[in-house]
């Protein structure tokens, strides 16, 4: 089964599960922790609502393994913050590259990773925004951030920012819901699965990329990790070969941007050679 979760205490992410409820026949089932859960066989999904923030749901495969549900993956709804305050809709993976874990999750601990279903969000997000008249809204890849880090399946946020304002948006909230079920109704696109180095938090030149190319981004870190973790080249190693191998299907590619040091990218090309990933500097 595909499995949708989202809070009850964020908007967003309920916002969206109500218009999903609203566009599918879901039938109710008990799923141990939820306040909500129901299936719907056509699709292949489970919809299911807890009361912990999206951060901190760690406790997913628990509890879907003792309701007896096999898991392919989870998709999360959620909103994003950003004191920006950017209007936005974005998708990304999750882990913790440093041995910070503010935002739930372990330190130096990557998620799962399915590049081809953030990759056919991003794309449907893209489109049905348009419909809805949200041109004004960014659609983009979120570098890796936040948790949970620990599930065993591919766990993919797809979120509206940035502020309380977009969060209760009835438009914003109709285009995830279709995003959604648009992705969810055909079988995932073909793709070369990338890891991404390099640029700010929103990944603007890696969401080109994938538009233009179709490069599906797992991972991403930014530059403002590799700048934090400095010259721990030992570290810096581990990451990279943990943001490769936490990805389902395996990654085939690296991807970093110009302007990454020298020595990232040296390291980045050893590993490409020793793992037989493509490599490429952009």
């Amino acid at each position: 089964m595909r499995v949708v979760v989202y809070s009850s205490i964020d908007p967003a992410g309920k916002g969206i599960a109500n218009e999903i409820l609203k566009s599918i026949t879901c039938k109710a089932i008990n799923i141990p922790k939820s306040r909500f859960s129901c299936v719907n066989e056509e699709l292949n999904i489970v919809l299911a609502e807890f009361i912990e923030d999206v951060l901190y749901f760690e406790f997913l495969d628990d509890v879907f393994g003792m309701a007896g549900i096999e898991v392919d993956y989870y998709i999360i709804l959620s909103r994003h913050s950003a004191a920006s305050g950017i209007k936005s809709l974005t998708v990304h993976h999750t882990g913790n590259f440093t041995g910070k874990a503010l935002y739930g999750g372990k330190p130096y601990e990557l998620g799962i990773a399915n590049p081809p279903l953030a990759y056919e969000l991003l794309r449907q997000l893209i489109k049905v925004s348009s419909k809805y008249d949200l041109n004004d809204f960014e659609v983009t890849y979120e570098v890796t951030h936040h948790g949970p880090t620990n599930l065993g399946k591919p766990v993919t946020f797809v979120e509206i920012g940035s502020s309380e304002r977009e969060w209760v948006l009835k438009e914003a909230h109709k285009v995830l819901c279709e995003a959604v079920l648009n992705t969810l109704s055909k079988d995932l696109p073909k793709c070369t699965p990338t890891f991404g180095v390099g640029g700010p938090h929103y990944a603007k030149i890696f969401s080109e990329r994938a538009l233009n190319y179709t490069e599906c981004y797992g991972h991403i870190m930014p530059r403002y990790i590799i700048k934090e973790i400095g010259n721990n080249t030992e570290l810096l190693t581990k990451l990279f070969r943990s943001a490769i191998s936490r990805s389902i299907p395996s990654t085939k590619a690296i991807v970093v941007l110009k302007k990454v040091r020298k020595d990232i990218k040296e390291i980045l090309r050893r590993i490409s050679y020793e793992e037989g990933l493509e490599y490429k500097v952009i």
